[in-house]
């Protein structure tokens, strides 16, 4: 049987016709969110009130067709081997459960023992062992007679052609044990110590589920809403799956409205090793009593405080649909029935005035018209008819909406063992000389040492490089690390210029900065990955040398890691990382779509089923892409690895050039005679 079906979608057809989003509110201006009535809305922008618009169907890309295939391969780091197996219907036996889903687990196990990988790793995309590899209907039966049987199979394969190549990446040597979540929870609790944060644990009923969340607040965040709480059934599992950066996801957005303090020196409280789960579930269960909608438990200063959540009225948001109808969204806001005491390593509170360019609980922004004429607003603007500020579905790029601009900032480098906190303050007349001019004119200025972030990494024994926000897991930019400030008004001094422009929006007026090397596999492992799979390594790198002292222009090295298909047309890159560690780490963190990336688009070509036998391990390139970068200093360079061969290409004025090919990067090099 054929490998490919007509798409269930669209019949085969290539397009579909559909009902228009306008019928789930019906015919009206103002619907409730979640409404459905299935009745058109007369002045419709979409289908003109008929209810139906056609469109290209977007499962099989206008083909019509769809491949009912799946590959799931197993690759060993440490060997270079690779296994993988091709699902398609009739090939193999559906190993399904008693919900008819056949997960990964058995069929990764055995590719691993054919590769000897005794182990998983993690971060190398998503995958994991529980992953559903094909969700069968109940009418599947491996007794059905075997047209009937192959189609439904077809079919449910088919449905996974979103995500058609999975893989998964192991080593030889046994994975570190799996961590206990009582330990878990006591790390993340002496971090929140060691940071001063909140460590908040939450309960919260929705949609008919307890679900449990582990994260990071700043004291006096409110309560967020319902929409922005997702979590686990029980709290080992919420716990089990909170990692630093994943709790601290999000504090900009839940502590954008917190009270902003200095922070002073305290003795830091002592951390049990362990937490005893049960024993602390049992607590927020208890406040749940009743009809609380939710509970938390707040560790600030070495200990727990327990408090259940009470509503605290109705909030409603009104946006406008491509319809033109306003959707109604009312959500319920909450508030802790009791607040912990203040914190003990809070300081003095932090001066705050109003955002000169937002109306803070509306969507009205300073016009545009109003950034040029001295910054007078314009009588015959058409956006905000000389009123100065005009509706925007942005944030205010002043304050990030939250309405205030700090006059102070708490800056917080760890390296998640070691700790300093600094305030930065802008003083009267503080010297700030002029460094260097932007293309227009504007004179750019640099703040004196205590304003460079790039001194922390000799302290930490980083890299400037390696200094990164820690609640974004983005690098620190330039002007961050070097103290550089462009001098947009004249009138304002330029320390308090920056300062603002940093601290606004940030939450309670803090900054957190990660020193530590991205924790990634090395650019070998991602090498031999990548020949295992038979897939091309492609690096591009820029050498900034020329630049340096030139505050408006890029500093140090940039790199870019990706992976293609072995045969694709390479493209230029423009690399944006200043360390290879960090471009590898996105890569690998990114793994999943740079695969779904390499497989064809064309439903009757196949999805690589790649085998590999073990092989030596590449040598790292790193010394030798550097040296041809320092050649061509300010040019990209980009080297692609396959199996068997190499190729240099030089960027110029968005094009690649060819420089040399051959069997090694090595040989390519020399080849040149730089």
């Amino acid at each position: 049987m054929t490998a490919v079906v007509d798409c269930d979608e669209c019949s085969g057809m290539g397009f579909l016709v559909r009902r228009c989003c306008c019928t789930d509110g019906g015919d009206r201006l103002v619907v409730d969110v979640g409404a459905y009535r299935d009745e058109a809305y007369a002045g419709c922008r979409v289908c003109g009130g008929d209810g139906s618009v056609a469109e290209v169907c977007y499962r099989c890309g206008q083909s019509g067709r769809r491949r009912a295939q799946l590959v799931v391969t197993v690759v060993n780091l440490d060997s270079g081997a690779a296994a993988s197996r091709r699902l398609v219907p009739g090939r193999v036996v559906p190993q399904v459960d008693a919900e008819r889903v056949w997960r990964a687990r058995e069929l990764v196990g055995e590719l691993a023992e054919t590769v000897g990988v005794r182990g998983l790793r993690p971060r190398w995309g998503r995958r994991r062992l529980d992953d559903i590899l094909v969700w069968y209907p109940t009418s599947w039966q491996p007794d059905l007679p075997q047209r009937r049987r192959l189609a439904l199979e077809a079919a449910a394969l088919a449905r996974q052609d979103f995500d058609p190549w999975r893989v998964y990446v192991g080593r030889s040597t046994e994975t570190p044990s799996p961590a206990v979540p009582g330990h878990e929870l006591a790390r993340l609790c002496g971090l929140a110590d060691l940071l001063h944060l909140d460590l908040v644990v939450e309960a919260r009923h929705r949609h008919g589920w307890l679900l449990w969340q582990v994260r990071y607040d700043l004291p006096g965040s409110p309560v967020p809403r319902e929409r922005h709480v997702a979590g686990a059934v029980d709290l080992a599992s919420a716990v089990a799956g909170t990692t630093v950066a994943s709790a601290l996801r999000g504090l900009d957005e839940r502590g954008r409205h917190a009270p902003a303090y200095t922070v002073r020196p305290v003795p830091t409280a002592d951390v049990p090793r362990v937490v005893d789960l049960d024993r602390l579930a049992r607590k927020v269960l208890a406040d749940l009593a009743g009809d609380a909608p939710g509970a938390q438990a707040i560790w600030r200063d070495g200990r727990w405080w327990h408090t259940p959540l009470h509503p605290a009225g109705r909030v409603e948001e009104l946006y406008e649909r491509e319809t033109g109808q306003i959707v109604q969204r009312v959500e319920q806001k909450l508030r802790r029935a009791t607040e912990p005491p203040d914190p003990v390593w809070w300081g003095e509170p932090i001066a705050q005035r109003p955002c000169p360019d937002c109306r803070p609980g509306t969507r009205l922004r300073r016009c545009d018209c109003r950034r040029t004429a001295a910054s007078r607003s314009d009588p015959h603007c058409p956006d905000c008819a000389g009123a100065g500020f005009a509706p925007s579905a942005l944030r205010c790029s002043t304050c990030r909406d939250s309405g205030r601009i700090p006059a102070a900032l708490t800056v917080t480098v760890t390296d998640l063992r070691r700790v300093s906190h600094e305030t930065w303050r802008p003083m009267p007349g503080e010297a700030a000389p002029v460094v260097g001019h932007q293309p227009n004119g504007t004179t750019v200025h640099q703040l004196p040492t205590r304003w460079r972030l790039a001194r922390h990494a000799t302290t930490f024994g980083v890299r400037p490089a390696d200094l990164s926000r820690l609640d974004e897991d983005w690098p620190l930019d330039q002007d961050l690390l070097d103290g550089t400030v462009t001098a947009f008004d004249p009138d304002v001094e330029p320390a308090r210029q920056h300062l603002e422009r940093l601290a606004a929006g940030l939450p309670g007026a803090r900054l957190f900065v990660l020193a530590a090397v991205p924790d990634a596999p090395s650019l070998t492992d991602l090498l031999r990955l990548a020949h295992a799979v038979d897939l091309t390594a492609v690096l591009t790198y820029c050498d900034h040398r020329l630049d340096v002292g030139e505050p408006t222009k890029i500093q140090g090295e940039r790199w870019h890691v990706g992976l293609a298909a072995r045969d694709a047309e390479i493209g230029p890159e423009l690399p944006l990382y200043a360390s290879v560690e960090l471009a590898v780490a996105r890569c690998v963190e990114h793994l999943d779509n740079h695969l779904l990336a390499t497989v064809p688009r064309d439903p009757e070509q196949p999805v690589p089923v790649p085998q590999a036998a073990p092989s030596p391990p590449p040598p790292d390139p790193t010394v030798l892409i550097r040296r041809l970068g320092n050649h061509y200093a300010g040019q990209p360079v980009t080297a692609s690895f396959n199996r068997g061969t190499c190729h240099l290409w030089l960027a110029e004025e968005g094009v690649l050039r060819p420089l040399a090919r051959a069997a090694t990067l090595r040989d390519a090099v020399e080849a040149l005679r730089l």
